[in-house]
């Protein structure tokens, strides 16, 4: 049940549009915001967006412990510049990709007071009256910031007419602490900040445009992740309608999971913080300097992510959960690009050894068989190591998650990006790579030397997001499972683009005719009781480096 707006507040919204010197201004639950707003061109004409930036949703948090909401101001705050980002974990690897695909450095700076949110609206917009998109970013659950300008959500709004959301939430060691001396439920910290951040749009979107009966959530990468933990241990009442997700999610894991690593992985960081007495470790780890704890964790590749709390943020069986009909009863729209692990794999042409990389040594025989070299797509080593990662940690999996969720008896629909371009290729023959399609999504692709098609892909992307969040039940723009929704109908540089469909439909026999080698792998992981695997790990504890940064 979505929380309740009075026709009595609803109607006091409509009828006032404050300016504060000709800037658009907003009462919240906290106080009044000064906004700013952009002009973005929409075909004949020009639309203004309004853009209330930085908003605190939550107070700053005391390191290693729960969120809580913001106090009231006095005073207006001004949101017309971007609040800092949560500390980011970036190992070099992931600086070079982060710089190829347009993430960039974080416009103002980090900070542990970092829990804000961005509110994109048009400028017409009356109270209640617009669906809105939350956007939860990637970045592996190490890193990640609203105030990116990829993730503008200026034109989304110009161009599809709707309230876009862009919130910021605690990542690595912040966002994932594993003191045992934390309790279970409060240790997922980037998940319980992204819940308190759903309950802010609850209480406040409706004055500022949005409609939050009409809340949809959407996550890339480890935003992707998050949005199926909000999925599969949902927060009552529930705070969104529709989910869409892209490159990632928990449910049908590649690994087992694996608690034991991040227990390992803070007694690695404590013995590398000199914080050596058992009993105030905690203490000691709270008082270090933060851009001294990001360097340890960093340098030494020590990783932090979530992992089961009981269902208060994760549950313990997600896809037998989902199975048995008792995750979020609402639709969903999942999705991947065509060349997930090209950036990843570069270098890399030995496929024995990146399978034994990826926990499938065992099965290398029959794998490497199924992906012939001389094939259409697999003409080098490395290239049959990409689509075997690509597909094995992230399409067919994908595959599975959609067909599960159509099995509990909810509307499911699937997506595959396929199109790269020579402005958004940053080193060429990547493809569709892992993150390409956010660009196309937010309108923040490379203008220069941008192709018409290309706009066409971007409006294409836009306008499935928007239609399945202003009417989830109606859908994106294609039939459900086992249908996918293509764009960008393959497109790559020197291709002739005239011709091509910017939206095209395939049967997934034809994309996933590989996936039933996975099968058992994933079943492995993810059909067997949290408790049975537990018990299998007999004390062990796996690496405490993530890997592949996905």
């Amino acid at each position: 049940m979505l929380a309740f707006i009075s026709l009595a507040a609803l109607a006091s919204a409509a009828a006032c549009t404050p300016t504060y010197n000709s800037r658009p201004t907003a009462i919240i639950d906290s106080g009044a915001i000064v906004g700013t707003t952009t002009q973005i061109a929409v075909a004949s004409a020009t639309a203004t967006v309004n853009k209330y930036l930085g908003i605190p949703f939550a107070e700053k948090p005391e390191r290693f412990r729960l969120p809580k909401p913001v106090k009231p101001w006095h005073d207006f705050f001004d949101a017309s510049q971007y609040g800092p980002a949560c500390y980011q974990q970036i190992s070099d690897t992931t600086a070079q990709f982060y710089e190829g695909v347009g993430l960039g450095v974080v416009p103002n700076g980090e900070s542990e007071d970092c829990l804000n949110l961005n509110v994109y609206t048009p400028s017409t917009a009356s109270a209640a009256s617009k669906a809105v998109l939350v956007w939860i970013y990637g970045g592996s659950w190490q890193n990640g910031a609203n105030s990116l300008p990829l993730y503008d959500g200026s034109k989304v709004v110009a161009n599809q007419d709707v309230v876009l959301v862009s919130i910021n939430y605690r990542t690595n060691v912040f966002g994932f602490p594993a003191d045992e001396s934390i309790s279970l439920d409060e240790r997922n910290l980037a998940l319980h900040d992204t819940r308190l951040a759903l309950g802010w749009v609850q209480r406040n979107i409706a004055y500022l445009g949005g409609d939050p009966r009409r809340v949809t959530i959407v996550g890339e990468s480890g935003g992707s992740s998050t949005v199926d933990t909000l999925l599969t241990a949902p927060p009552d009442p529930l705070p969104f309608q529709a989910a869409i997700m892209t490159s990632s999610q928990i449910s049908v894991p590649t690994s087992p999971q694996s608690p034991p690593a991040y227990i390992a992985a803070w007694k690695a960081l404590a013995e590398l913080a000199g914080c050596r007495d058992v009993e105030a470790v905690f203490d000691c780890l709270s008082d270090y300097p933060a851009q001294e704890l990001v360097d340890l964790v960093t340098n030494n590749s020590i990783s932090f992510n979530g992992f089961p709390d009981g269902g208060v943020t994760w549950a313990d069986n997600p896809r037998l959960d989902r199975l048995a009909g008792k995750t979020a009863r609402v639709p969903v729209l999942i999705g991947t690009t065509a060349d997930e692990a090209s950036p990843f794999v570069i270098g890399l042409n030995d496929t024995r050894a990146a399978l034994e990389s990826i926990n499938l040594g065992e099965y290398a025989d029959l794998i490497i068989e199924a992906y012939p070299l001389g094939t259409p797509g697999i003409l080098t080593e490395n290239a049959r190591i990409n689509r075997i990662a690509t597909e094995f940690l992230m399409q067919c999996n994908t595959q599975v998650h959609a067909n599960d969720t159509k099995r509990a008896g909810l509307d499911s629909w699937r997506f595959y990006f396929n199109a790269s371009f020579p402005n958004t290729e940053f080193l060429p023959g990547l493809g569709a790579y892992h993150a390409s399609e956010v660009a196309f999504f937010f309108g923040t692709y490379r203008t220069e030397g941008a192709t018409a098609f290309q706009a066409k892909v971007s409006n294409a992307l836009q306008t499935a997001y928007a239609d399945f969040a202003k009417d989830p039940t109606v859908g994106p723009g294609w039939n459900q499972v086992p249908t996918i929704g293509v764009f960008g109908d393959g497109v790559r540089p020197g291709i002739d683009e005239s011709g091509l469909e910017a939206l095209t439909t395939i049967p997934s026999e034809i994309l996933d005719v590989r996936c039933p080698l996975y099968y058992p792998v994933y079943d492995q992981n993810s059909l067997i009781p949290w408790e049975e695997q537990l018990a299998a790990q007999n004390g062990t504890e796996p690496s405490t480096d993530s890997g592949i940064p996905f």
